[in-house]
């Protein structure tokens, strides 16, 4: 039964746990618009929908959460979106890449500094359990969440050092998968679905790329 229009149906919460209709829903269209922005195949086109399913995917964990440090969170999201405009634009094509190289190992810390974060006030998140310990599904996810980001900025670091970009679809998982771990640990749809199909999607591609170097070499070469 559906609960009468008013703050309640507005609100972050109902009920404390499940999230209200309008936020569920900003949440389904946040998937959707990451969805078909992985189905397009026009890059232009495909990163123009993903970046709205982001956008909504963010406006709605922030109108569902009491957020106390709103203008400095938004200020560090124009603060860095326009760096990473700026050096989109004026750096060369074949330096793209090693962009996203950079930008991935950033998320490996992202990820790591949350997870930190969560674990340092469980409290404040709804990880703790009755008797005061942290739940055990939401600590693994913590722990899930921290140990890819380590994996993924040590796999930028070795990508970047090595000067090698085959691993790249591989950091895009782990970073994709880091999300959805800790999406899961507080409970944010949007970083669960948008981290998920991220994972997919990198694990996809390093496995289509697999299979065209495979094809390159010589028959019975194979790859190590």
């Amino acid at each position: 039964m559906m609960p009468p229009v008013g703050p309640a149906w507005l609100g972050a919460q109902l009920d404390g746990i499940d999230p209200s209709p309008v936020v569920a829903g900003a949440y389904l269209l946040s998937g959707l618009l990451l969805l078909v922005g992985l189905w397009l195949r026009n890059s232009r086109h495909s990163h123009r929908w993903a970046m709205a399913g982001i956008a909504t995917g963010a406006a709605a964990a922030v109108y569902s959460h009491d957020v106390v440090n709103l203008p400095e969170m938004v200020s560090a999201v124009v603060i860095g979106g326009s760096i990473a405009l700026l050096l989109a634009r004026r750096s060369a094509v074949a330096a793209l890449l090693w962009l996203a190289v950079a930008g991935h190992g950033l998320l490996g810390v992202a990820a790591m500094a949350m997870a930190a974060t969560l674990w340092r006030n469980p409290g404040a998140f709804g990880l703790l359990g009755d008797d005061g310990a942290v739940l055990p599904f939401g600590g693994g996810m913590l722990v899930a969440g921290f140990g890819l980001g380590v994996a993924t900025l040590a796999g930028a670091l070795v990508l970047a050092f090595g000067r090698r970009l085959g691993g790249l679809p591989l950091l895009t998982s782990g970073a994709g998968w880091a999300a959805a771990a800790l999406g899961f640990a507080i409970g944010n749809g949007a970083m669960v679905v948008a981290g998920g199909m991220a994972g997919v999607a990198g694990l996809r591609l390093a496995w289509r790329a697999r299979r065209i170097a495979s094809r390159a070499l010589p028959s019975g070469a194979g790859l190590p």
